[in-house]
């Protein structure tokens, strides 16, 4: 009697912890209460200390304490990028001397010293300690760039405490921008494709507008030197696709009177097409802009051979794989597709039209966040009850443990009705083809060590000797 009694409430517990709730019942756009934060094994997506890696012979420099310098580390060393990452360690007696301006100086100056080569930038992170602090980053910029005019110095930020404030993520787009030159005349046949880790394909139909209005596209995953990273800065438009880069085009437009244009990767036919007409406006591109409704077609044909093969899979798709999950869901049920799971510990207020459809015609649809710190003791499998399940996304492939999955990661550089047909035929590969995601999801920054290996050959361009 007791062990029934002891079981009884174990479950009790176990039913309180779970945090899974129907679209049905859940708060648009926050289903979950924010608090303890839970870290999965999935690692895919990229942090601020890969991000920097996109842009051509730059160097890091952390300035942090050693607990928060410990994560930078790994992530530089398990990618193979030692040599452009460099770190200086304060303690509590730098603060206490109240030198932490002399330490930065110093400390920076060693390094550069100790190179036989200087780098072309230096991204400087400073982190939170140093901005209670209120310390003068004015004066350590002023006379790093005085010392050393040959490098560029880019004032960058790791601040997760002020997250209130401002994401980590929407401050290093910003930054990642700033060293663009600013002195080039814009140039009306140049535009930039900023905020995505990954190259916008260059097959997606966004590029026939590119090609009929004759324009040079530049993107930092492609940019081939610090001479073109800086040819950026000539660019008179700026096009992204996720809200949180509308920081960096906000600043971009004020400080070098670039037009930004906002192209959501959304998936339904009709929004598509109006993105479309959005940059085909902002290009001044004339009547008859090329016309996708037959590509339209095609993505919608590759959806439902998908579909068909798939008729045996729920769906489980997570918000680091995609920025528009909702959207996206909503797409594949219109094409027969059985979604059943949805990952995300918020929504963007875009997707409120396409979750209010999903809420009344699958109200059964699970919703999961992705942090919170139940999903630590989360059974992996599939919440919903399903047999099989196809995941999109890394996370989704860990919390429901499924060998089945579609390895993807911010959008993976796919957007358009060819995007749609690329997923459609990744997604059926991953039904047909099981995997033991582990090794695959464990690795940080999906793809940032192709990215680092490419960057290691690119000579660095302008930079003086040490």
């Amino acid at each position: 009697m007791a062990l029934i009694n002891l079981h009884e409430r174990g479950k009790k517990i176990q039913k309180k912890a779970d945090p899974m709730v129907r679209i049905a019942e859940a708060k648009f756009p926050s289903p979950f209460e924010a608090g303890l934060v839970y870290s999965s094994p999935a690692r895919g997506t990229w942090t601020i200390a890969h991000t920097s890696m996109l842009i051509p012979g730059s160097h890091q420099i952390f300035v942090c304490p050693s607990c928060c310098l410990r994560g930078v580390v790994l992530s530089a060393e398990e990618m193979g990028a030692m040599d452009r990452f460099s770190m200086l360690e304060f303690t509590d007696d730098h603060i206490l001397r109240g030198d932490l301006e002399e330490m930065i100086i110093e400390g920076v100056s060693e390094i550069l010293c100790e190179m036989d080569v200087l780098p072309t930038c230096v991204l400087l992170y400073t982190s939170c300690v140093q901005h209670f602090l209120n310390i003068d980053l004015h004066l350590v910029y002023r006379t790093l760039a005085e010392k050393f005019r040959e490098v560029d110095f880019i004032d960058c930020y790791m601040l997760p405490t002020m997250r209130a404030h401002f994401s980590p993520e929407k401050m290093q787009w910003r930054q990642l921008y700033r060293g663009v030159d600013t002195s080039l005349p814009r140039n009306p046949g140049a535009v930039n494709l900023i905020g995505s880790c990954y190259e916008i394909d260059p097959e997606s139909e966004i590029f026939d507008l590119f090609r009929r209005a004759g324009m040079t596209v530049r993107q930092l995953p492609t940019v081939g030197t610090y001479a073109e990273y800086k040819r950026m800065g000539e660019a008179a438009f700026n096009i992204y696709f996720n809200p949180i880069v509308s920081y960096a085009a906000e600043d971009l437009a004020k400080r070098l009177q670039m037009t930004p244009v906002y192209l959501p990767a959304v998936y339904e036919t009709k929004a598509i097409l109006e993105n479309e007409k959005r940059l085909a406006d902002a290009l001044g591109l004339s009547e008859p802009i090329p016309d996708h409704r037959a590509l339209a077609g095609e993505a919608d044909s590759a959806l439902d051979r998908a579909s068909a093969a798939l008729r045996d899979f729920d769906i489980a798709i997570d918000a680091a794989a995609v920025t528009r999950p909702v959207s996206l869901a909503k797409k594949l049920f219109l094409h027969g597709f059985r979604i059943r799971v949805l990952y995300a510990d918020a929504f963007s207020p875009e997707e409120k039209e396409d979750f209010e459809y999903l809420r009344v015609r699958v109200p059964e649809l699970c919703i999961l966040p992705m942090t919170d710190w139940r999903m630590r003791a989360v059974l992996r499998k599939n919440p919903a009850g399903g047999r099989n399940i196809l995941a999109i996304g890394q996370k989704a492939a860990y919390f429901t443990g499924t060998k089945y999955f579609v390895n993807l990661v911010e959008n993976g550089g796919l957007y358009g009705f060819r995007g749609i047909i690329r997923l459609a035929k990744e997604m059926t590969e991953g039904a047909l083809h099981p995997r033991q995601p582990r090794e695959m999801i464990s690795e940080k920054a999906l793809g940032c060590k192709d990215q680092c290996a490419r960057m290691r050959h690119v000579p660095p361009a302008n930079a003086g000797q040490a």
